[in-house]
């Protein structure tokens, strides 16, 4: 009983001093000023406009950025989900520095909840918990969850999904919180469709033999779930079916003239959106100039325009060229900062976890999906190909693929776990 006691009250110890990291990264950014009322909700980024959205829902419960109960199609801009949750922050504050706060206490209560059912659900012994606690202090999460962006709530709901997947078993093949889960990812941060949607696919797939009208309730459930925001869009402003309205700039930003050359993983979100707007109509430009929307249409026209202009060595050029980029560990410009470098080392991690699945998947046979170890490959071949496809399609880099920060560290972990518990158990001898 004391020996229990003592592995409770020394992963509860570590996880403690892990937080206070946390916290003292806020304390630094608090020194620095980004908590002022000034900076936060008037810096001009895209932080700042997630406050501005929430602070419009909260006082006039409209999703809009007008401080009115205007809608705003530039409110379309961000997906809604981090806003909505801001938004009950809001009704009770509107200072920055206690957002952040219970941002930061939303965040570390859901990332210990998240692993507290990975020890039930798979009946883990809390000492071999210690790994799994510098999920807390990992960089690229760690980076964002003192920032009003949404990468860190993404990361978490990410790896909530993940451990969700990973306890399915013979006696509980299906979870309602699958579906559920990997919609309000996507509508947290779209970026991570593909990945989302190829988990819920394998998922269903898996259970079609089992219970075909489950599966198909819960796929109806996460599409409905997906769908409902470019609904809601269309419905609002009869401009088409968007997810947000940046989806035209960001395929802009990652098909044009100088993706080839100039494109970066640090900086690929400065790229010029309006350089394809030379292949559309010059008039439509400008009777756009005032709608956001519109504008969206124009640079997907002028994307698929300029693509079709080329020819295939050029797009196969332009193609591997963000892959590189979106798999490359190293930032390609410079980007200071203790946590930035740590980073990297982290990335390394991440990019060998991929290898870990490749190579299981040509040196075995069939997948076992009652294997917890092959559940966790599948996970990773679904962030694996949803980075991808996604790096193709539009543009992503060191933020985007952020998100899958936790669940990689997570995945490095259990599948070298047997070497972790070997040491701890030598330890202990």
């Amino acid at each position: 009983m004391n020996k229990i006691l003592n592995n409770k009250w020394i992963v509860l110890l570590i996880v403690v001093s892990l937080i206070s990291i946390k916290f003292y990264y806020l304390y630094l950014s608090n020194l620095n000023d980004n908590y002022s009322k000034e900076v936060a909700y008037n810096g001009g980024a895209d932080a700042s406009h997630y406050l501005i959205i929430g602070k419009n829902i909260a006082d006039f419960n409209v999703y809009s950025d007008t401080n009115s109960e205007i809608i705003s199609e530039s409110a379309t801009w961000r997906p809604p989900f981090w806003p909505f949750v801001l938004s009950l922050f809001l009704r009770f504050t509107s200072n920055p520095l206690a957002l952040i706060l219970l941002k930061s206490i939303l965040e570390v209560f859901l990332l210990g909840y998240v692993l507290f059912k990975f020890k039930n659900d798979l009946n883990i012994k809390f000492i071999y918990l210690l790994p799994f606690c510098f999920l807390f202090i990992e960089p690229q999460y760690l980076k964002y969850s003192i920032t009003f962006l949404s990468e860190s709530l993404t990361a978490i709901l990410i790896l909530g999904l993940i451990v969700v997947f990973i306890s399915l078993n013979n006696t509980k093949r299906s979870h309602i919180g699958i579906p559920i889960l990997a919609g309000f990812v996507v509508l947290c941060h779209p970026v991570s469709v593909f990945f989302a949607g190829l988990l819920v696919l394998i998922y269903l797939i898996y259970n079609w033999n089992f219970n075909r009208n489950k599966s198909l309730f819960h796929g109806l459930l996460f599409s409905l779930i997906v769908f409902s925001w470019p609904c809601r869009n269309a419905i609002t402003f009869d401009k088409g079916f968007y997810l947000t309205a940046s989806q035209g700039a960001t395929l802009a930003k990652g098909w044009n003239e100088k993706v080839s050359t100039e494109f970066t993983n640090s900086e690929g979100d400065l790229a010029d959106e309006g350089l394809n707007l030379k292949y559309v109509d010059p008039k439509l430009v400008l009777y756009s100039q005032n709608s956001i929307l519109d504008l969206s249409q124009l640079y997907t026209l002028g994307t698929k325009n300029f693509i079709g202009g080329i020819g295939f060595d050029e797009m196969a050029k332009i193609a591997l060229k963000k892959l590189k980029s979106n798999f490359n560990p190293f930032p390609e410009t410079a980007k200071p900062g203790s946590l930035e470098a740590l980073s990297v080392f982290f990335r390394i991690l991440y990019l060998l976890v991929f290898i870990q699945m490749i190579v299981r998947f040509f040196r075995k046979g069939k997948i076992d999906f009652n294997a917890i170890k092959d559940r966790i490959y599948l996970v990773i071949l679904a962030i694996f190909i949803g980075q991808l496809i996604m790096s193709v399609y539009v543009y992503t880099g060191l933020r985007f693929n952020a998100i899958y920060s936790l669940s990689l560290l997570f995945c490095f972990i259990y599948l070298n776990m047997d070497f972790l518990r070997n040491k701890l158990n030598k330890e202990r001898i």
